[in-house]
C-alpha cells in the first residue's frame, strides 16, 4: 500500500508540476517567434516539436525523481520541478490530496488512450483494404519525386474508398491515399502538386512525429499547453508543405484551388492521418500565404493573451507551492532558489 501510494503522490506532483513546466516552455516558444517574426514554417514546427517533447520528458523525470525520493540541497543544480515539501501547511494538504487526483486523473485517462487506440486501429484498416491501384503515370510520377527529394524508403500510392482527401500514413513503409474525387475533380498539374504536398510529409517524417506528439496529448489530455503547441505544429508543417510545392514552381493559384476543393469533399478529422488540405481553420491563413497575401507581422492580442496566462500559470503555481515554506528551511526543491522564475 505504501508504494501504491507513494506512486499516486508522486504522479501527481508530476501532474501539477506539468502545468507550470508547459507554461515556461509556451512563453519561452512565443518570445523566441515573436523576437524572429520571419522564421520559417519548418523551424517554427521544429521549434514547437522539440520544446513539447522537452516538457514531456520533464514530466517523466518529475515523477521519477519524486518516486524515488531524492533530497535536494541548495547546492544542487536546478533540474526543474517543484517537490513536495511537508513543512508547508498547503503542501501538506495537497499532499493528502494528491493521490485522490491522480486516481481521477488515471480514471480520465482511459477516454484519450481508448481515442489514441482507436485511431491507430483505423488507421491500420484503411491501410489495408478499400484500395485499387493508382493510374501507372501518377504512381512514376511519386516514384520520380520522391527519387528527387532525397525520400530513400519506397512510397506506395494508392486510390482508397475510405479517404475523402490525399492522406499520408506510416513511417517505415508510408503509403500516400488518394481519393477517386480527387482524380476525378482536380487537373493534372493540380494532382501533382497534391502528390508533392504529401511526400513532403514524408520528406519530414511527419508521420512519426505526428503520432509522438499525439501520445503526448494522450498522456497530457488535461494540459491546454500542450493542446497549445500540437496546434502550432500542425499548422505550421501544413505551411512547410506547401512551400515545398511552390518551389517546384507549380502555379499557386492552381495549388489554392485544389485545397479547396478538396476541403468541400473532406470529412477526414483523424489524427494520425496527414491530409493535404490539413485543417480547416487553418486553411484561409495557408491559401493567402500560398497566394503571397502576406500580412505585416504584429504581436496580436491573442499571442499577448497566451504569453500573459504562461507567466500567470508559473507565478501561481509556483506561489501556491512556495509562499508558506517556513524561511529557516535550508533545503529547497529542485526548482525554488535555482531555477524558479519567480524566485
Amino acid at each position: 500500500m505504501g508504494s501504491q501510494a507513494n506512486f499516486l503522490q508522486s504522479l501527481g506532483w508530476a501532474v501539477w508540476n506539468s502545468l507550470w513546466q508547459m507554461a515556461l516552455l509556451w512563453v519561452v516558444y512565443q518570445l523566441l517567434t515573436g523576437l524572429l517574426p520571419k522564421t520559417k514554417p519548418a523551424a517554427k514546427s521544429g521549434l514547437a516539436t522539440t520544446l513539447l517533447l522537452l516538457g514531456f520528458v520533464w514530466f517523466v523525470y518529475t515523477f521519477f525523481a519524486v518516486f524515488s525520493g531524492r533530497t535536494v540541497t541548495a547546492d544542487t543544480l536546478a533540474s526543474g520541478f517543484l517537490s513536495p515539501d511537508p513543512a508547508s501547511g498547503l503542501n501538506n494538504w495537497l499532499q493528502r490530496s494528491l493521490p485522490t487526483a491522480s486516481i481521477v486523473y488515471l480514471t480520465l485517462l482511459l477516454l484519450p488512450v481508448f481515442r489514441f487506440i482507436r485511431n491507430y486501429r483505423y488507421v491500420q484498416i484503411i491501410r489495408r483494404y478499400g484500395l485499387s491501384k493508382l493510374q501507372v503515370d501518377w504512381r512514376m510520377f511519386v516514384n520520380k519525386t520522391a527519387a528527387r527529394m532525397g525520400i530513400q524508403k519506397p512510397v506506395h500510392a494508392w486510390i482508397s474508398e475510405w479517404v475523402t482527401s490525399p492522406v499520408t500514413i506510416g513511417f517505415w513503409k508510408p503509403v500516400i491515399l488518394v481519393p477517386l474525387a480527387a482524380i476525378n475533380h482536380l487537373t493534372p498539374q493540380q494532382i501533382e502538386a497534391v502528390l508533392l504536398h504529401e511526400l513532403a510529409h514524408i520528406r519530414r517524417s511527419d508521420y512519426l512525429v505526428n503520432l509522438v506528439i499525439n501520445f503526448i496529448q494522450t498522456i497530457l489530455y488535461f494540459n491546454p499547453f500542450v493542446k497549445a503547441f500540437v496546434k502550432i505544429v500542425e499548422r505550421e508543417r501544413e505551411k512547410s508543405c506547401d512551400e515545398m510545392v511552390l518551389q517546384f514552381q507549380y502555379d499557386s493559384h492552381d495549388y489554392a484551388t485544389a485545397l479547396l476543393t478538396l476541403e468541400k469533399t473532406s470529412h477526414l478529422q483523424r489524427p494520425f492521418v496527414l491530409a493535404a488540405s490539413g485543417n480547416k481553420n487553418d486553411l484561409l491563413h495557408r491559401v493567402e500565404s500560398i497566394l503571397g497575401i502576406h500580412k505585416k507581422p504584429v504581436f496580436t492580442f491573442n499571442k499577448l493573451a497566451g504569453v500573459i496566462a504562461g507567466f500567470l500559470c508559473i507565478i501561481t503555481l509556483n506561489a501556491l507551492l512556495l509562499i508558506n515554506k517556513p524561511v529557516a528551511d535550508k533545503s529547497v526543491s529542485l526548482f525554488t532558489e535555482i531555477g524558479s522564475p519567480v524566485a
